[in-house]
């Protein structure tokens, strides 16, 4: 398998919105005393408190990604008799590196 072949996707999916929710929620934090700015969310800094559920979901999926570690799902062709049978025959035909 291929070095691309086993990356997980939590990590940059985790690393995007972590840091997208970094800068929403900070940008949030640096308006929060512009009353005009928030008047149609009823008063509510909508870009803060999205910037921190974008920061918990992405430090989520970075911890779910840690926590996988090295786990794969994909089987080593030698564990099962089809992938047996295609590595001897890759061998007799000189199909292998």
């Amino acid at each position: 398998m291929s070095a691309a072949g086993g990356l997980d996707l939590r990590y940059p999916i985790g690393g995007l919105f972590t840091v997208l929710g970094v800068i929403l929620a900070g940008y949030g934090v640096i308006t929060r005393g512009n009353t005009a700015m928030y008047e149609r969310s009823t008063g509510v800094n909508l870009n803060f408190w999205w910037g921190a559920i974008m920061i918990a979901f992405g430090l989520l999926f970075l911890f779910l990604a840690a926590r996988a570690g090295g786990a794969s799902t994909s089987r080593p062709a030698m564990d099962d008799p089809e992938g047996r049978e295609t590595e001897a025959r890759e061998r007799a035909l000189g199909l292998e590196r």
